[in-house]
C-alpha cells in the first residue's frame, strides 16, 4: 500500500474474537490484511483470537502472519492437536462402566461376580435417585429456568453469560456431583497438545517486548467482569539486572494471563490468578466495543468468527425460546446491537471501522473440530475473499456507511 496512503488511516487495530477452531478463517483474514499494509499497533484478543494474536505480536508484520498461519496448518490439524480427555473424567468413567457386570465375558470386570454385584448395589441410591426422583425435581426447575431465559431474552444487550450460575442450575449440578464428584474434576477436556505447541513456538519475550500493544481479555469467575491483561503489564516489564529465574518468573506470569484467555469453561479448567478464578471471555464479551475505542487507534478492524445470519431485532421472549437454536452462539441479535454501538462510536469520534465476518462455516470446521482438508479449502476461499474486500476498501468502512438500523 503506497505510503500517503496508508497514512489516512493511521493507526490499527486488531480485534481477535473468539470462535475456537473458526479462528483459522481470522487468521487468513488478518494476514491478508498486513499484506495490504495494514499493520497493528494495538491488538485485542479473547479465546481462540489470543492464539492467532500471539504470532501477529511476536514478530510484527509478515513474519508473525506467516508464523500463525504455519501453526494452524503444521501444529492445529486434528482435534488431538487441542486437547485430550482429562485424566480424572477418563479414571472416572472407567469406574463408571466397569460397575455393571460383563456376564459375555465370563466372570465379569473384576474377575468375581460377588464383587460386582457389591459395586452394582452401592450404585443403586443413583439410579433410583436418577430414575425416579430426579424427573419430578427437573420438571419442576426447568419451568423455572424457562422465566429465567424469557428475562434475558427480554433485552437485545444481553448475552447469555451468566445462566450457567442459575440456582436450579447449581442446585441440579450439585445432585449429580454428590455421585460423579464432577467438582474435583474442574474440566472435561485437558488443553494439552495446544499450550504445548503454543508454548514451543512463541518467545514470550519477544511479545513482551514488542512494540505492538496486546491487550488479552479474560472473564473473572466470581463476578463475571471483563478484566485486560496486556504485555505492557507494569509486573512483566524487564528491569536492568534481573536474573533468569525472575525471568522465568514473569513469563510464567504471562502466560498463565494467556491461558486464562483460552479457558473455554467446561470445557478447560479456569485458571487462578490471585486468588480469582479467570475464563475465556469470548462468552461474556464477545465483541469489546469499548476497549477496542480506548486505545487511541485512529482505524479499528473486527475480526468475527461467526457469519451474519437473518434474525428478528426486536425481542420476544417467547418466539426467542423456540428459535434458541437459531440464535446459538450467542445470539447474532445481541452481536448486532454491539455492532451497531461500534458504528454510533466511529461515526462520533472519526474512526475507521471495519467488520470482517465469514459467509458462511464450513462442513468439518467448528469449536473443536478441525482438519488439514478443511485448511486447505478455507485458505483459498478467504484469500480470494479478502483480495476482492482490499480491492473496494472504502465500501466496507462503517465510519461513513449508513447507520446500522
Amino acid at each position: 500500500m503506497p505510503e500517503r496512503e496508508h497514512g489516512k488511516y493511521g493507526k490499527v487495530l486488531f480485534v481477535f474474537c473468539g470462535g475456537g477452531c473458526k479462528a483459522v478463517m481470522q487468521a487468513y483474514a488478518a494476514a491478508e490484511l498486513v499484506k495490504a499494509g495494514f499493520h497493528p499497533a494495538h491488538i485485542v484478543s479473547s479465546s481462540a483470537g489470543t492464539c492467532n494474536a500471539m504470532g501477529f505480536v511476536e514478530s510484527p508484520g509478515a513474519a508473525g502472519a506467516a508464523k500463525t498461519i504455519r501453526i494452524w496448518e503444521h501444529d492445529i490439524t486434528s482435534p488431538d492437536a487441542i486437547y485430550e480427555i482429562h485424566p480424572y473424567l477418563r479414571h472416572k468413567l472407567t469406574h463408571l462402566l466397569g460397575i455393571v457386570p460383563q456376564v459375555t465375558q465370563g466372570w465379569g470386570p473384576s474377575g468375581s461376580v460377588l464383587r460386582d454385584v457389591r459395586r452394582a448395589l452401592k450404585f443403586f441410591p443413583l439410579v433410583m435417585s436418577l430414575c425416579v426422583g430426579m424427573p419430578f425435581r427437573l420438571a419442576g426447575r426447568s419451568v423455572s429456568f424457562l422465566f429465567r431465559l424469557m428475562d434475558e431474552f427480554s433485552s437485545p444487550l444481553k448475552s447469555f453469560r451468566r445462566l450457567v450460575h442459575a440456582p436450579e442450575i447449581q442446585r441440579t449440578f450439585d445432585e449429580f456431583d454428590r455421585y460423579f464428584e464432577l467438582k474435583r474434576m474442574k474440566a472435561f477436556l485437558d488443553p494439552f497438545p495446544l499450550l504445548a505447541t503454543l508454548a514451543g513456538q512463541i518467545n514470550l519475550q519477544k511479545v513482551i517486548t514488542s512494540p505492538v500493544v496486546w491487550s488479552i481479555l479474560a472473564e473473572r469467575y466470581e463476578d463475571g467482569s471483563t478484566v485486560v491483561f496486556s504485555n505492557k503489564d507494569a509486573d512483566l516489564a524487564p528491569t536492568a539486572g534481573e536474573d533468569a529465574r525472575s525471568v522465568k518468573a514473569k513469563h510464567d506470569l504471562f502466560y498463565k494471563r494467556i491461558r486464562a484467555s483460552l479457558a473455554l469453561y467446561p470445557l478447560f479448567e479456569m485458571v487462578e490468578i490471585d486468588g480469582s478464578r479467570y475464563l475465556d471471555a469470548d462468552l461474556a464479551n464477545p465483541l469489546p466495543v469499548e476497549i477496542a475505542f480506548q486505545s487511541g487507534c485512529q482505524t479499528v478492524f473486527i475480526l468475527l468468527n461467526v457469519p451474519q445470519q437473518a434474525v428478528r431485532l426486536e425481542p420476544h421472549p417467547l418466539s426467542d425460546l423456540v428459535e434458541l437454536n437459531v440464535l446459538t452462539r450467542l445470539n447474532e441479535r445481541y452481536i448486532h446491537q454491539r455492532l451497531r454501538e461500534a458504528q454510533y462510536r466511529a461515526k462520533e469520534f472519526g474512526i475507521n471501522l471495519f467488520v470482517i465476518r465469514p459467509d458462511e462455516i464450513p462442513a468439518g470446521l467448528g469449536l473443536l473440530e478441525i482438519d488439514s482438508k478443511v485448511i486447505e479449502q478455507v485458505k483459498g476461499h478467504v484469500q480470494r475473499r479478502m483480495q476482492d474486500y482490499l480491492l473496494n476498501l472504502e465500501a466496507h468502512n462503517l465510519r461513513f456507511a449508513p447507520p446500522i438500523p
